[in-house]
């Protein structure tokens, strides 16, 4: 597959992450990527390691000249800690519309027409040297922009649990749909009610419903 030259990607070869305390909000990264072209460009994110992170979005159709940052939050349990095996994939295709790619369709894509970056993946401990020069702030925070009374540290902080609550909210939502699921399969779950459940998880198919589609659009794939 060619290299990208459809999208800008900041940064393009290595995502570093700091590692607090396992009682500290997982580390979080932003990747930026922007249309440089004239017409619509699909992108997806994909990952060696996808039970280690959760993307925001891991994919989406940008208009020309259209930015968007895909937060990554590094999961300290559950996942893979051999970090220096760690990749991250960005594909980028030129699309007909500003429509959403389902996985089928990318899955469809020749491959001559499917640009990809790699990128690496560095974690630190807090407190340690920065690993690459020059590197990023999470979600752009620095010291111009910091609050009265408050550093660019307490900022992040606040950014990072703001973005984990999110993100573990969604991990939880997949979760239930998972239990609904089986339930409905489940000889216990067929005989609440004519539609198969309690007034209680039929509460909660609806509440959760709505949310099935971004849901998709937070996990990354694995490569």
């Amino acid at each position: 597959m060619p290299p990208i030259n459809l999208v800008k990607i900041e940064p393009d070869r290595v995502l570093e992450f700091i590692k607090s305390a396992s009682a500290a909000p997982p580390a979080v990264r932003t990747l930026k990527l922007t249309n440089i072209t004239q017409g619509p460009v699909a992108f997806k994110v994909k990952t060696t390691a996808p039970k280690s992170y959760l993307v925001r979005p891991s994919t989406k159709t940008l208009a020309p000249g259209e930015s968007e940052e895909v937060n990554i939050s590094l999961q300290l349990q559950g996942g893979d800690t051999n970090y220096a095996s760690h990749r991250f994939l960005v594909q980028a295709a030129t699309v007909a519309s500003d429509a959403a790619v389902s996985r089928e369709q990318w899955t469809e894509m020749p491959k001559d027409q499917v640009q990809e970056n790699r990128l690496s993946v560095v974690v630190s401990e807090a407190g340690a040297p920065a690993a690459t020069s020059g590197a990023r702030a999470v979600g752009g925070l620095d010291a111009g922009k910091a609050a009265a009374g408050e550093s660019p540290t307490d900022l992040k902080v606040k950014y990072d649990e703001l973005v984990h609550y999110t993100l573990m909210l969604e991990q939880k939502k997949r979760k239930l749909e998972d239990d609904v699921k089986d339930l409905q399969k489940s000889p216990a779950g067929s005989s609440k009610g004519a539609g198969g459940f309690s007034k209680w998880h039929l509460v909660l198919a609806v509440l959760f419903g709505f949310l099935l589609f971004y849901a998709s659009k937070f996990v990354p794939e694995a490569f």
